[in-house]
This record gives structure tokens, sequence and C-alpha cells, in this order.
């Protein structure tokens, strides 16, 4: 069973960054979207999470539309950047969605 965690909160307050990663297990997915993406700015926030992600193979991705909006780039080889089509098929094969 896979759970899609969907993030829009902007990463200014870190906590949730680490917060749904307690829910979170192998195979699961993150998705960052809306100021959530604002986090690909922060190397330092975003370092610590995607290693946790990566050690409990849990992968992450990005909405390409709300980073080009907020003229983010992506600086991390670890997330995958997906449109909208990308986001329907994450929805599709998960069993179960989360928002954070």
């Amino acid at each position: 069973m896979t759970t899609l965690f969907t993030l829009n909160k902007s990463w200014y307050d870190s906590a949730w960054l680490y917060e749904q990663l307690v829910f979170a297990s192998e195979g699961d997915v993150v998705l960052l979207m809306e100021d959530a993406v604002l986090a690909l700015g922060s190397p330092i926030t975003l370092a610590s999470f995607l290693a946790k992600c990566s050690s409990a193979n849990i992968a992450v991705y990005a909405l390409i539309d709300d980073v080009s909006t907020r003229g983010i780039s992506n600086q991390y080889p670890s997330v995958n950047l997906l449109g909208y089509n990308g986001f329907v098929d994450l929805l599709i094969e998960a069993d179960k969605q989360v928002a954070w």
C-alpha cells in the first residue's frame, strides 16, 4: 500500500517536512506543490529532508508549474519535476492521499 503525501505549505516553517515522515513508509511518495516548492531554494532544509527520504526509499516530486511560477530552479537531482498529468498518474497509482 502506497501513500501520496501532498505538501503545499511554505518552507519557512520547516516542521512540516519532518512531520509527514513520521507517517511515511518505504515506497511512499511526497509531492511538493504550491508554496512548498519554495523548499527547493533552501539547501539546508531540503538537503536533510531528501537524505531522510532517500534512506527510507520515499520518492520526492515537485509540480513544475508551481516551480516555474515562483521562479525557483531545481538544484536537487533527486527531486523529479512533473506536470499535472504526472500528478494525476501519482494519484491513480497511490492507494491513498494525505494532504499537508
